[in-house]
C-alpha cells in the first residue's frame, strides 16, 4: 500500500511524533510511506524515521504559500487517498479538489478544538480566525475524520461538523522503540546507583513538563504550582522541555519566585527516551488539549501523572490513583497538592504501563489501514 502524509512540520510538538511512529509501524509493515511538509525548519523528528520512509519538503515558509506545491506533488505521484495531519492543510486541497484539479480521497485527523484555541490566543488576526473557522466547516467534505479521543468526536457531531458515518475516533500510538529505550536507560541507572544515579525506592523529586511555551500549557499556573510544592517538598525540582511565546515571561516569574535553582529549562530535545528515563512525574497544566502525546508516552514508561482534566484528552488517558492524578481545570492549589502526593507514592509501574494498551501502534496503526482500504474501495 502506498500511504501519502501530509503534515505542516517535524518540529516539538505530539502530532509530529504520532506521525513518526505510524510512520515506522507502517514500513515494517513493508508499506510505501511518503511523509510531505512545508519545511524542515525546526527539526526534531525526522532521526526518528525508518529509513524506508520518504521524506518530501513542499519547499514554503507558510501555510499560505502551499497551494501549488501540493498541487506539484499530487500531480506526480496520484495518490488513491492522503492523510492530513490538521484542517488547515487539508482546506487547501479540499480547494484543490473543487476546482477540479486533482482527485485524491482525504483523510484529516484533527488536531485541537479551533474554537477553544482561538478563545485562549489574544493574538490571532480576525482573517485568520475566519480561516480557521472556516477550515472545521469543510470537515464534511472529507471521506474520513479522526478524532484523537471520544470527547473530540462527540464534539464534532454535536456541533454538526462530522457525520457519524465519516468520523472514527482513534487514539494517539506510544513509541515501542521509546518505550524500551527507556526501560534500559532505568535498567542502566539502577546498575549504576552507587555512581550517583537515582534508584528503585530513592525519594523522588524530579517533575517534567513536555510540550510548548504557549497560552494552551499555562506555564504561569504550572510554575505558581511549583512554587507550592517546593514549599512542602523542598528538593523538588522542575524540568521544562520545550519552547514557545511565553517562554521569557515564564523565565521570569521563576525569577520572581526564586526558583531560579529549582527549575531547568531544557529548550526542544531530540533524547526523550532521556528525558523520560530521567523523570519520576510528568505534569501537564493545558486549558485545553487534543490527546497529549506526553501523558501518553508517560505512562507507558511507567511515570505517573498528573494533569488538568481539561478539554479534551486528558480524562480518556488519566486514570485516578492508578497511574496518576486529574486535577478540577485551572485549580493551582490541587495541581500542587496531587503533585506532591504523586511524589510521595509508592507506584507500580507495572500497573502504570498496563493501562497504555489501548495506545498500542499495532492497533492503531490497523485503525488507520481499515480506512485506507476503506477509500480504496470507494
Amino acid at each position: 500500500m502506498k500511504i501519502h502524509i501530509f503534515i505542516a512540520h517535524m518540529g516539538l510538538g505530539g502530532s509530529e511524533r504520532v506521525c513518526v511512529n505510524l510512520a515506522n509501524e507502517w514500513a515494517k509493515r513493508d508499506h510505501e510511506v511518503h511523509i510531505s511538509v512545508l519545511n524542515l525548519d525546526n527539526d526534531v523528528n525526522t532521526h526518528l524515521l525508518d529509513k524506508k520512509v520518504s521524506i518530501h519538503e513542499l519547499g514554503v515558509s507558510r501555510l499560505r504559500y502551499a497551494a501549488f506545491p501540493m498541487l506539484r506533488y499530487l500531480k506526480k505521484y496520484k495518490p488513491e487517498f492522503i492523510l492530513v495531519f490538521g484542517n488547515e492543510m487539508a482546506v487547501i486541497i479540499n480547494k484543490l479538489k473543487k476546482l477540479k484539479l486533482i482527485d485524491v480521497k482525504v483523510i484529516v485527523r484533527v488536531l485541537n478544538n479551533v474554537n477553544i484555541s482561538l478563545d485562549k490566543e489574544d493574538n490571532v488576526s480576525p482573517v485568520v480566525e475566519q480561516y480557521l473557522k472556516a477550515a472545521q466547516k469543510q470537515l464534511a467534505d472529507m471521506e474520513y475524520v479522526v478524532a484523537q479521543c471520544k470527547d473530540m468526536g462527540e464534539m464534532l457531531v454535536k456541533k454538526g461538523l462530522v457525520g457519524r458515518d465519516k468520523l472514527k475516533v482513534i487514539y494517539n500510538p506510544v513509541s515501542e522503540a521509546l518505550l524500551k529505550d527507556v526501560d534500559k536507560l532505568r535498567s542502566d541507572a539502577c546498575e549504576n546507583a552507587g555512581n550517583g544515579a537515582q534508584a528503585d525506592g530513592e525519594a523522588k523529586n524530579r517533575i517534567t513538563f513536555i510540550g510548548r511555551v504557549d497560552p494552551q500549557k499555562q506555564p504561569l499556573q504550572l510554575i505558581e504550582a511549583f512554587e507550592i510544592v517546593v514549599g512542602q517538598s523542598p528538593k523538588a525540582r522542575l524540568r521544562i522541555v520545550g519552547d514557545g511565546n511565553l517562554m521569557e515571561q515564564t523565565k521570569e516569574l521563576v525569577d520572581k519566585k526564586k526558583l531560579t535553582d529549582k527549575v531547568i529549562f531544557d529548550g526542544i530535545r531530540k533524547d526523550m527516551d532521556r528525558v523520560y528515563a530521567d523523570t519520576d512525574v510528568v505534569i501537564l497544566s493545558s486549558a485545553y488539549e487534543g490527546m497529549p502525546n506526553s501523558l501518553i508516552e508517560a505512562i507507558g514508561c511507567g511515570i505517573p501523572v498528573v494533569s488538568y482534566d481539561c478539554p479534551i484528552g486528558p480524562a480518556e488517558i488519566v486514570e485516578d490513583g492508578v497511574n496518576g492524578f486529574l486535577v478540577s481545570l485551572n485549580d493551582i492549589d490541587e495541581l500542587a497538592k496531587k503533585t506532591v502526593l504523586a511524589l510521595k507514592t509508592s507506584w507500580d509501574s507495572d500497573i502504570i504501563k498496563a493501562t497504555c494498551k489501548k495506545f498500542d501502534v499495532k492497533n492503531i496503526a490497523d485503525s488507520y489501514e481499515e480506512i485506507f482500504r476503506a477509500c480504496i474501495t470507494k
